[in-house]
């Protein structure tokens, strides 16, 4: 609902991520559209700092999962998607030093599988340091043909690469997810991206129309019905959440 002022009401939201639907309910409306004149403390206890850290990571996390539900099988029949570990041989621990040899190792399969280094590749890559110190990436490519670990392996060149089996797995962005640990508030991550993606991504759907909204949820098979749950927000009160995943 859309107020003369132009700020937008909005009394639930639903979230299309490829075969997972996210349903939010509110018990207090959001306004969407209203700019507040209040500001923020720019000091921060150790406990509120805490807490923010904890919201990155889970919002990081949020977004990552619906990312990848959202382009997992969506790039045809002659492609798939692979979940990649890559790590180096070598005590890298730079971070610069580290996205550029990634860097090198995407173009060089760009060439690869579509004879050119340009970015046709689709991926989303969360980045972990090893308990020696040494970066190394988890990575999900979209839209790979069937390709041997071992090639993969001479592409990277740096050190191992292990394939993570997904085939069966139905809610791949959790699956991915679970990767995405503590380590993510690394302090050597601080100021730096923990994951990143490639450019040209299907996107999640977010709908917060109120009738296409509700359109959406009376068309949900309750069986496909994972998660329900309700719980205490400050901004929107009582919030209820339902996930559906329509591949099971």
């Amino acid at each position: 609902m859309r107020l003369k002022s132009g700020i937008e009401v909005v009394k639930s939201k639903v979230i299309v991520s490829g075969g997972v639907i996210e349903v939010y309910e509110y018990e207090r409306p959001i306004f969407k559209g209203y700019k507040s004149n209040g500001g923020r403390c720019k000091e921060a206890d150790e406990e509120g700092k805490e807490k923010n850290r904890k919201d990155v990571l889970r919002r990081a996390r949020q977004k990552v999962r619906r990312i990848v539900n959202a382009n997992v099988g969506a790039y045809g029949e002659h492609f798939t998607a692979k979940f990649l570990t890559l790590t180096f041989g070598d005590n890298v621990t730079d971070l610069d030093e580290a996205h550029y040899e990634f860097k090198k190792f995407i173009q060089r399969m760009n060439y690869l599988i579509f004879g050119t280094k340009s970015g046709n590749l689709r991926y989303t890559a969360v980045v972990q340091f090893q308990e020696r110190g040494a970066v190394h990436y988890h990575v999900i490519i979209y839209n790979i043909p069937y390709t041997r670990v071992e090639v993969i392996q001479r592409t990277w060149r740096h050190g191992w690469v292990w394939i993570n089996k997904i085939d069966d797995v139905d809610n791949v962005g959790a699956y991915v997810c679970r990767y995405m640990t503590k380590e993510v508030d690394d302090e050597r991550l601080r100021g730096r991206k923990c994951y990143f993606n490639s450019r040209g991504l299907f996107k999640p759907v977010v709908v917060e129309d109120e009738e296409k909204a509700e359109m959406i949820k009376r068309s949900l098979p309750r069986e496909k019905r994972t998660v329900s749950v309700a719980y205490e927000n400050d901004y929107t009160g009582i919030t209820i959440y339902e996930q559906y995943n329509l591949k099971r």
